[in-house]
């Protein structure tokens, strides 16, 4: 892969000269719908009244500065080591922005309630789909299999994708029109669904585009040369993302009393005692016992809330110590990130990722399992499983020769114009199995839009 085509400005769409004076991908971005709706998406815990814990919004803020600091770092170690003559003619923002862009959007296809919304979608399709029908034949014997496998294995990564090309934006049909770099940098797994199932040689353990984006997904192969491979942006960006959310994720737990201090610790030790001995261990040694010191600090100089502030520092530390080992994980394994055969992530092997996982093992063990997540996750499930058997036999229906009942038809009047009109667009010229598909989507793209309040309130009016 080269970067002359990996960083290509183009767009599946092209703009006007004056819009693109006027227009880059960062203002396309932030002055979006969409993208405010992120402000009431939950990052970790959802429904959350306290302003200060996390949402999507916030996360995916962080995960934009983390990824530009990760560009910025790694542009100028290249530069500096004369790897690729490219970074010796070409500027440091023109790589790092189009970080700085991906971090905004990554998440922006998730649905309300966090990851547990993903759960609910595809549980939803695993125990409803087989038993639907238009007509007097199945919904699964009109769908192609890897339609159906876009529905059993409902993705937020793919889901992004769809709604930044798909949506309509500003009277425009092709969604926000992003630059091919941006979205080649989102697409962390660069495979289908169906390619996920039969076969997956790379190992990837989601698919990243559905059906309905494989054109989409072949011209961005084509205009950057990856050619089905991950793009190398993705790495970094993947990267930023596990340094912001793993930090994070300490910090608002102990905000909502779910993680002490003492727990925290206690958790890193445990961690520590299973490694092998050997430097690795030495330096983790070191960086988990600072927490300590920091707090100890605290104390001393009669800091108010010493254990959250110690926290936060040395989270602050973490990101740096994050940031570099990334950085120098991508520029050693330069030659293989640009060939596409670099399996895993860029803290295998890394000071780093053990902290990370000794982070991801408390996260799994006990902010994840707490009372305060799951009560409102069981709670978002049954939301969006009452939604989504509320709307999709009607849309199943919708637009064809069906005889549609009178709540069939007052049910798809709720659904707003916006996503109708996305349906229209796509469903031209198409087949009666692609339509069906196509209207299935139209709900799982409505209800993913949603925010977790409105989602709740939509709930309360159908079924209180």
């Amino acid at each position: 892969m080269e970067w002359e085509r990996l960083l290509t400005g183009k767009r599946f769409t092209p703009s006007e000269e004056e819009e693109t004076i006027y227009r880059s991908d960062y203002d396309t971005i932030i002055c979006s719908t969409l993208f405010r709706r992120l402000q009431d998406k939950a990052q970790v815990f959802p429904l959350e009244e306290d302003d200060y814990v996390r949402t999507r919004l916030t996360h995916s803020l962080e995960v934009s500065a983390m990824g530009k600091k990760l560009g910025e770092y790694v542009f100028w170690q290249l530069k500096k080591s004369r790897r690729d003559p490219w970074f010796e003619h070409h500027g440091e923002k023109e790589f790092s922005d189009v970080l700085l862009c991906a971090g905004l959007v990554h998440d922006i296809g998730n649905p309300p309630f966090g990851h547990f919304g993903e759960y609910a979608v595809r549980e939803w399709f695993q125990a409803h789909l087989g038993a639907m029908t238009l007509g007097d034949r199945k919904v699964t014997e009109l769908l192609s299999e890897g339609q159906k496998e876009d529905l059993y294995h409902f993705e937020g990564n793919a889901q992004s994708l769809r709604l930044l090309s798909k949506t309509p934006y500003l009277g425009r049909m092709e969604g926000f029109n992003l630059s091919y770099r941006v979205l080649a940098a989102i697409i962390k797994y660069p495979v289908s669904s169906e390619e996920l199932k039969n076969g997956n040689p790379a190992g990837y353990k989601k698919m990243g585009y559905n059906c309905a984006e494989k054109g989409l997904f072949d011209r961005i192969n084509r205009e950057t040369g990856m050619e089905g491979r991950r793009h190398p942006l993705s790495y970094l960006l993947e990267a930023a993302d596990d340094i912001a959310y793993r930090t994070s994720d300490l910090e608002d737990a102990m905000v909502k009393k779910v993680l002490t201090l003492p727990r925290i610790i206690d958790g890193l030790r445990q961690y520590l005692e299973e490694m092998e001995e050997g430097d690795t261990k030495r330096e983790v040694r070191t960086r988990m016992e600072s927490l300590k010191e920091l707090y100890e600090e605290e104390v001393r100089c009669r800091r108010r809330k010493p254990e959250l502030t110690a926290v936060q520092r040395w989270n602050q530390h973490m990101q740096k110590a994050m940031i570099e080992d990334a950085a120098s994980m991508f520029v050693r394994h330069y030659d293989r990130i640009m060939e596409g055969c670099l399996k895993g992530d860029l803290f295998e092997g890394t000071v780093s990722g053990h902290i990370i996982s000794a982070i991801a093992r408390l996260s799994e063990n006990v902010i994840y399992t707490s009372s305060v997540k799951i009560k409102t996750e069981l709670f978002g499930r049954r939301v969006i499983e009452s939604l989504l058997g509320q709307f999709m036999p009607a849309a199943v229906k919708y637009d064809t020769k069906e005889e549609m009942t009178f709540i069939d038809r007052r049910t798809m009047d709720i659904i707003s114009g916006f996503y109708k009109s996305m349906y229209h667009g796509e469903a031209e010229g198409k087949g009666g199995g692609d339509r069906l598909y196509l209207r299935m989507l139209m709900v799982t793209d409505y209800i993913s839009g949603m925010t977790d309040n409105y989602a709740r309130r939509l709930y309360r009016e159908l079924f209180a």
